[in-house]
């Protein structure tokens, strides 16, 4: 922001702008701010443990379709 004859604006801090997603941004105080990304960080947390099962049970079926296709090929295990 330019400065001319001593013209300073201090902007508003106390309300700040949270990306929630998808474009959008919610002018949230501090306070909310806080308690939105605690409550965002935990759901996040879950997702990630959902998809780490998730995960971990995809690569247990392609390890079993494995097996069974090298026993249908009788090809030696590794």
């Amino acid at each position: 922001m330019p400065l001319f004859c001593g013209d300073f604006r201090r902007p508003d801090t106390k309300h700040i702008f949270v990306d929630i997603g998808l474009g959008f941004h919610v002018e949230f105080t501090w306070q909310e701010a806080l308690q939105f990304i605690s409550v965002r960080e935990a759901r996040l947390a879950r997702q990630i443990d959902e998809y780490t099962h998730l995960i971990a049970s995809i690569k247990a079926q392609i390890k079993l379709v494995c097996e069974g296709i090298r026993e249908l090929l009788q090809f030696p295990a590794e």
